[in-house]
């Protein structure tokens, strides 16, 4: 139960006592009515606390026919004693409204509501003998006030339903995307294990046997094979890494921004260079697999400023308006010529792949410039 919860059980058990206590002031004359009619409301609020408690656990029919027990004994309770009791129909009127069933919603709402119209009209003509004609005559204002009062009191009641339904239906849909988004990326990176790893494994395991068998024949084709097993090797290595590092990665969709600012501070932290961060909040919106795109870009850039730009600052922006601007930029010697190694051709696939664009902008002497763009 939450905070506001609290205040609105706290709010009724002391409307029961108000009325209650309405009850016994409207029969003091009359110890006999007194008794009966405060035993029939006491009824009604154990009945209330037995449903909000315990009777939720239990079938569907016993919830509401309790429901419908409370409405019928406050009607009682309105025709022969009068008062406020009445107040608690418009109760039943939320407490119904948030049941699941429509059809109960339905059935039960609707008799509420008879109910709340009928009572002054009942009364007037059972205990003031006052014809239908008259009663309508002398009190059709009232009535009509009334009338409007309920219609916009219900409908208010059932929009925010609607609203509370529509939010726990967008949650539910949200949660089922993202779980299917992890469930893809990490086939994704399954596959890519099997494609890359296993494949380089299979070649490795191949040269050693061969090289098992030229050992003591031919001391260059053997050499040969070695130096292509230790290619192998490395390239098996940064194919594990780079799985690695996407499986990692996945728990970014919990907060990108967070783990850019490790990322950053692991950097301040083991090297002189100077890292600034410029980052739109919006970015934390989008799915996990963007927020996993972005990060490695960021991370495989500044792994390139650092090992091969020499450069002393690094700036990270990142920007959402009508499409999602990264721009990676440091000061370090840039070069001529984009050599494009493992990691800057990581980068191109993954945001390729998405319908992204990557541009790589550099002079000698004047610095190394990523720029990104990624469709919202």
């Amino acid at each position: 139960m939450g905070k506001w919860g609290k205040y609105t059980y706290i709010l009724r058990y002391f409307m029961y006592l108000s009325f209650l206590y309405d009850i016994i002031s409207r029969n003091m004359g009359n110890t006999r009515h007194m008794i009966i009619f405060s035993l029939l409301f006491l009824c009604i609020a154990i009945n209330d606390h037995i449903r909000f408690n315990y009777l939720h656990r239990t079938s569907a029919k016993i919830f509401y026919t309790s429901i419908l027990i409370s409405m019928l004994i406050s009607t009682v309770l309105k025709i022969f004693v009068g008062g406020y009791i009445d107040t608690y129909l418009y109760i039943s009127i939320i407490d119904i409204a948030f049941i699941r069933d429509k059809k109960a919603v339905k059935y039960l709402g609707t008799l509420n509501i008879l109910i709340i119209i009928l009572l002054p009209f009942l009364q007037v003509i059972i205990f003031e003998k006052v014809g239908i004609l008259q009663f309508f005559k002398e009190g059709f204002f009232e009535y009509l006030m009334l009338g409007m009062y309920l219609f916009f009191y219900t409908t208010s009641i059932f929009y925010y339903r609607a609203l509370i339904i529509e939010k726990n239906r967008v949650e539910k849909l949200n949660k089922e995307i993202e779980e299917l988004t992890i469930t893809k990326e990490r086939n994704r990176v399954a596959q890519e294990i099997h494609d890359n790893l296993g494949h380089s494994l299979i070649a490795l395991n191949m040269n050693l046997d061969v090289a098992n068998n030229m050992l003591y024949k031919d001391e260059d084709i053997t050499k040969e094979i070695i130096e292509k097993c230790q290619r192998l090797t490395k390239d098996s290595m940064y194919s594990l890494r780079k799985a690695v590092y996407a499986l990692k990665d996945e728990n970014i969709s919990k907060g990108l921004i967070k783990a850019i600012e490790k990322l950053v501070c692991s950097i301040d932290d083991s090297s002189k260079i100077n890292t600034n961060h410029n980052i739109d909040e919006r970015i934390e919106n989008y799915s996990p697999e963007y927020k996993n795109i972005i990060y490695t870009t960021i991370k495989e850039s500044m792994t390139n400023s650092i090992k091969h730009g020499g450069c002393n600052e690094i700036q990270i922006d990142i920007k959402v308006k009508d499409k999602i601007y990264l721009t990676m930029k440091d000061d370090g010697i840039g070069c001529s010529d984009v050599i494009k190694g493992n990691g800057l051709q990581g980068i191109e696939e993954r945001i390729i792949k998405v319908g992204g664009q990557v541009e790589y902008i550099t002079k000698k002497g004047e610095g190394f410039e990523t720029v990104v763009i990624l469709p919202k």
